[in-house]
């Protein structure tokens, strides 16, 4: 990308538009699940698969969530933590890139509410979360249970990486400016600052976090002792 007075021009303009022109003018218009696609991530804390590494990252992710949500029930930190990873291994995302959005979009308030009307841990407007809930089969869910926002919103995600591709800042910005306001920049061959500042904060997060989890295995995993890893 190329900044050019106050905006960032994209160069692979060129090659995402006719596959993004392909793309439905609503991501959320289908409601079919999202095909997996290879994890858009590097190595993690969570990869190898076994039993006791992801009962590892489960303990860590609910130390996270303490710290973040001191005021929350402990049930709760766990029941965000086993929603997260759980939607998150289904649909090959990695759960600390959503732990990384949860912070940029809500600063961990359940009860976060936008001037656009977006609302929960991941922010997501009305429509939008009944549409992502009702393809879970949660379609008489409370819009406002932390727990389905997050399920809802990792779908959600998920449809906006495989809008795009390969390319995981405009699927950020798909997610937080909406599919047709970033088709519309890529019609135009050009990012605003402000659409650009999303996925850098995401991104920003998400090293932060990896980097953390990767460090310190947790307050309650440090005085349970970390299980083996066979």
């Amino acid at each position: 990308m190329e900044l050019a007075s106050g905006a960032v021009r994209i160069v692979v303009a060129a090659v995402l538009l006719p596959a993004a022109l392909a793309v439905p003018s609503s991501l959320g218009r289908s409601v079919r699940l999202p095909v997996p696609l290879a994890p858009v991530q590097a190595a993690g804390p969570q990869d190898g698969g076994g039993e006791p590494i992801r009962e590892a990252l489960l303990v860590r992710m609910e130390d996270e969530l303490y710290s973040r949500m001191p005021a929350a029930p402990p049930a709760l930190h766990e029941a965000v933590a086993r929603a997260l990873i759980g939607e998150a291994k289904a649909v090959q995302v990695d759960p600390l890139l959503v732990l990384a959005m949860i912070e940029v979009e809500s600063g961990f308030d359940p009860l976060a509410a936008s001037s656009a009307g977006a609302r929960g841990l991941m922010q997501l407007l009305p429509a939008t979360m009944q549409r992502e809930a009702a393809a879970l089969g949660l379609g008489g869910a409370d819009p406002s249970d932390p727990i389905v926002n997050v399920r809802a919103g990792v779908r959600y995600l998920r449809r906006c990486l495989d809008a795009y591709p390969g390319h995981l800042d405009l699927a950020l910005m798909a997610y937080n400016s909406g599919p047709n306001r970033v088709l519309e920049f890529l019609e135009d061959g050009e990012v605003p600052g402000w659409a650009s500042a999303y996925p850098e904060r995401v991104e920003q997060a998400w090293r932060r976090v990896r980097k953390a989890f990767a460090a310190e295995p947790g307050a309650r995993l440090a005085e349970a002792g970390a299980p083996p890893v066979q």
